[in-house]
Protein backbone atom coordinates (compact mmCIF):
# COMPACT_ATOMS: atom_id res chain seq x y z
CA UNK A 1 0.00 0.00 0.00
CA UNK A 2 2.82 1.96 0.69
CA UNK A 3 4.55 1.80 -2.87
CA UNK A 4 1.05 1.96 -4.49
CA UNK A 5 0.38 5.60 -2.91
CA UNK A 6 3.29 7.73 -4.01
CA UNK A 7 2.40 6.11 -7.24
CA UNK A 8 -1.06 7.40 -7.40
CA UNK A 9 -0.31 10.60 -6.06
CA UNK A 10 2.19 11.24 -8.23
CA UNK A 11 -0.59 9.75 -11.56
CA UNK A 12 -3.15 12.52 -9.90
CA UNK A 13 -0.26 15.05 -10.01
CA UNK A 14 0.58 14.63 -13.61
CA UNK A 15 -3.26 14.71 -14.82
CA UNK A 16 -3.66 18.31 -12.79
CA UNK A 17 -0.74 19.76 -14.45
CA UNK A 18 -1.84 18.40 -17.74
CA UNK A 19 -5.15 19.85 -17.62
CA UNK A 20 -4.37 23.08 -16.11
CA UNK A 21 -1.80 23.09 -19.52
CA UNK A 22 -4.45 22.58 -21.52
CA UNK A 23 -6.95 25.13 -19.86
CA UNK A 24 -4.43 27.97 -20.70
CA UNK A 25 -3.91 26.78 -24.14
CA UNK A 26 -7.84 26.97 -24.46
CA UNK A 27 -7.95 30.47 -22.32
CA UNK A 28 -5.53 31.70 -25.32
CA UNK A 29 -6.61 30.15 -28.38
CA UNK A 30 -10.09 31.91 -27.04
CA UNK A 31 -8.58 35.22 -26.74
CA UNK A 32 -6.64 35.35 -29.73
CA UNK A 33 -9.67 34.25 -31.87
CA UNK A 34 -11.06 37.18 -33.55
CA UNK A 35 -14.88 37.92 -32.38
CA UNK A 36 -17.20 40.16 -34.42
CA UNK A 37 -17.01 42.60 -31.50
CA UNK A 38 -13.80 43.53 -31.47
CA UNK A 39 -13.26 45.81 -34.10
CA UNK A 40 -10.85 48.71 -34.34
CA UNK A 41 -13.60 51.27 -33.43
CA UNK A 42 -14.85 49.19 -30.81
CA UNK A 43 -11.42 48.93 -29.18
CA UNK A 44 -9.78 52.42 -29.13
CA UNK A 45 -10.71 54.91 -26.76
CA UNK A 46 -13.27 57.43 -27.46
CA UNK A 47 -12.50 60.30 -28.62
CA UNK A 48 -13.09 63.45 -26.82
CA UNK A 49 -15.81 65.83 -27.73
CA UNK A 50 -17.21 69.34 -26.53
CA UNK A 51 -20.41 69.39 -23.99
CA UNK A 52 -22.39 71.13 -26.64
CA UNK A 53 -24.10 73.15 -23.44
CA UNK A 54 -20.52 74.50 -23.28
CA UNK A 55 -19.97 75.17 -26.98
CA UNK A 56 -23.17 76.33 -28.05
CA UNK A 57 -23.66 80.26 -27.07
CA UNK A 58 -27.04 81.01 -25.42
CA UNK A 59 -29.33 82.61 -27.67
CA UNK A 60 -31.02 84.75 -25.06
CA UNK A 61 -28.75 87.45 -23.40
CA UNK A 62 -30.71 89.15 -20.40
CA UNK A 63 -30.16 92.78 -20.47
CA UNK A 64 -31.33 95.74 -17.92
CA UNK A 65 -34.06 97.55 -19.68
CA UNK A 66 -35.28 98.79 -22.84
CA UNK A 67 -32.54 101.45 -23.56
CA UNK A 68 -30.19 98.27 -24.28
CA UNK A 69 -32.40 97.66 -26.99
CA UNK A 70 -30.86 100.64 -28.88
CA UNK A 71 -28.02 99.51 -30.66
CA UNK A 72 -30.96 96.69 -32.81
CA UNK A 73 -31.80 100.28 -34.10
CA UNK A 74 -35.12 100.38 -32.36
CA UNK A 75 -36.62 101.14 -28.79
CA UNK A 76 -39.95 98.55 -27.74
CA UNK A 77 -41.28 99.22 -24.04
CA UNK A 78 -43.60 97.35 -21.82
CA UNK A 79 -46.87 98.87 -20.80
CA UNK A 80 -46.34 101.81 -18.32
CA UNK A 81 -48.77 99.48 -15.22
CA UNK A 82 -46.72 96.34 -16.48
CA UNK A 83 -45.14 94.22 -13.33
CA UNK A 84 -42.17 91.10 -13.36
CA UNK A 85 -40.71 92.77 -16.53
CA UNK A 86 -37.90 90.69 -17.67
CA UNK A 87 -35.66 92.36 -21.10
CA UNK A 88 -33.97 90.39 -23.11
CA UNK A 89 -32.18 90.34 -26.42
CA UNK A 90 -32.59 87.06 -28.82
CA UNK A 91 -29.90 85.91 -30.98
CA UNK A 92 -28.06 89.29 -30.96
CA UNK A 93 -31.13 90.57 -33.17
CA UNK A 94 -34.84 90.03 -31.13
CA UNK A 95 -35.75 92.29 -28.53
CA UNK A 96 -38.03 90.93 -26.28
CA UNK A 97 -40.39 91.77 -23.43
CA UNK A 98 -41.88 89.47 -21.58
CA UNK A 99 -44.07 91.18 -18.29
CA UNK A 100 -47.44 90.30 -16.15
CA UNK A 101 -50.40 93.01 -16.06
CA UNK A 102 -53.31 92.41 -14.54
CA UNK A 103 -52.47 88.58 -13.27
CA UNK A 104 -51.48 87.63 -17.74
CA UNK A 105 -48.55 87.06 -19.40
CA UNK A 106 -47.35 88.93 -22.73
CA UNK A 107 -44.23 88.55 -25.04
CA UNK A 108 -43.02 92.01 -26.77
CA UNK A 109 -40.98 91.26 -29.64
CA UNK A 110 -38.99 93.28 -32.18
CA UNK A 111 -36.69 93.42 -35.08
CA UNK A 112 -34.96 94.24 -38.04
CA UNK A 113 -36.27 91.52 -40.28
CA UNK A 114 -38.69 90.24 -42.74
CA UNK A 115 -39.30 87.00 -40.93
CA UNK A 116 -41.86 85.90 -38.66
CA UNK A 117 -40.08 86.53 -34.79
CA UNK A 118 -43.21 85.54 -32.68
CA UNK A 119 -42.23 82.64 -31.84
CA UNK A 120 -45.66 81.46 -31.59
CA UNK A 121 -46.48 77.98 -33.21
CA UNK A 122 -50.24 77.24 -32.47
CA UNK A 123 -53.06 76.53 -34.60
CA UNK A 124 -54.88 80.25 -35.10
CA UNK A 125 -58.36 81.09 -35.82
CA UNK A 126 -59.23 81.18 -39.66
CA UNK A 127 -60.78 84.75 -39.89
CA UNK A 128 -58.21 86.89 -37.86
CA UNK A 129 -58.77 90.64 -37.18
CA UNK A 130 -57.18 93.84 -38.06
CA UNK A 131 -56.78 97.42 -36.87
CA UNK A 132 -55.54 100.07 -38.79
CA UNK A 133 -53.51 103.28 -37.03
CA UNK A 134 -52.46 106.00 -38.99
CA UNK A 135 -50.06 109.08 -37.81
CA UNK A 136 -47.99 111.67 -39.35
CA UNK A 137 -47.08 110.24 -42.62
CA UNK A 138 -47.49 106.32 -42.16
CA UNK A 139 -50.06 104.32 -41.55
CA UNK A 140 -49.87 100.76 -39.72
CA UNK A 141 -52.10 97.82 -39.74
CA UNK A 142 -52.37 95.55 -36.78
CA UNK A 143 -53.20 91.88 -37.46
CA UNK A 144 -54.49 90.03 -34.42
CA UNK A 145 -55.04 86.67 -34.55
CA UNK A 146 -56.79 84.29 -31.95
CA UNK A 147 -56.41 80.67 -30.46
CA UNK A 148 -59.53 78.56 -29.69
CA UNK A 149 -61.70 81.68 -30.22
CA UNK A 150 -59.53 83.84 -27.85
CA UNK A 151 -59.40 80.69 -25.09
CA UNK A 152 -55.73 79.82 -26.03
CA UNK A 153 -55.06 83.23 -26.26
CA UNK A 154 -53.83 85.61 -28.88
CA UNK A 155 -51.16 87.36 -30.97
CA UNK A 156 -51.13 90.66 -32.52
CA UNK A 157 -48.31 91.34 -35.49
CA UNK A 158 -47.42 94.36 -37.03
CA UNK A 159 -44.35 96.40 -38.75
CA UNK A 160 -43.45 99.94 -39.30
CA UNK A 161 -40.39 100.96 -41.66
CA UNK A 162 -38.02 97.40 -41.21
CA UNK A 163 -39.02 96.80 -38.06
CA UNK A 164 -41.18 94.00 -37.67
CA UNK A 165 -43.57 93.62 -33.80
CA UNK A 166 -45.20 91.02 -32.52
CA UNK A 167 -47.19 90.96 -29.15
CA UNK A 168 -48.81 87.52 -27.73
CA UNK A 169 -50.45 86.13 -24.61
CA UNK A 170 -50.91 82.48 -23.90
CA UNK A 171 -53.89 83.70 -21.19
CA UNK A 172 -57.70 84.01 -22.59
CA UNK A 173 -58.24 87.11 -24.33
CA UNK A 174 -60.32 88.50 -26.88
CA UNK A 175 -59.89 91.62 -29.24
CA UNK A 176 -60.75 94.47 -26.37
CA UNK A 177 -58.76 92.89 -24.17
CA UNK A 178 -55.66 92.51 -26.38
CA UNK A 179 -56.06 96.01 -27.57
CA UNK A 180 -56.37 97.73 -24.59
CA UNK A 181 -53.19 96.19 -23.44
CA UNK A 182 -51.33 96.48 -26.79
CA UNK A 183 -52.89 100.80 -27.70
CA UNK A 184 -51.06 102.35 -25.44
CA UNK A 185 -47.26 100.27 -26.07
CA UNK A 186 -47.72 100.76 -29.86
CA UNK A 187 -48.94 104.65 -29.28
CA UNK A 188 -45.25 104.79 -27.53
CA UNK A 189 -43.32 103.02 -29.37
CA UNK A 190 -44.15 104.33 -32.63
CA UNK A 191 -43.70 107.94 -33.70
CA UNK A 192 -47.36 108.80 -32.72
CA UNK A 193 -45.79 110.36 -29.23
CA UNK A 194 -43.57 112.89 -31.20
CA UNK A 195 -46.51 114.22 -33.11
CA UNK A 196 -49.35 114.17 -30.25
CA UNK A 197 -47.08 115.19 -27.03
Amino acid sequence: MKKILPLVLSILLLFSVAACSNQAVSETAINDTPSAAATPEATEEPVATEDPAVSLPNPVVEVEDSVDFYDLGFIITPHQQAENISYSIIDNSIAQIIFTLDRDSFTYRAAITDSDISGVYETFDALPQSLELEGPGFKVTVLIRFIDGGNGGGLAQWSFEDVQYSFYTPDPTDYEALTDVLLPIIYYDLPFASCCG
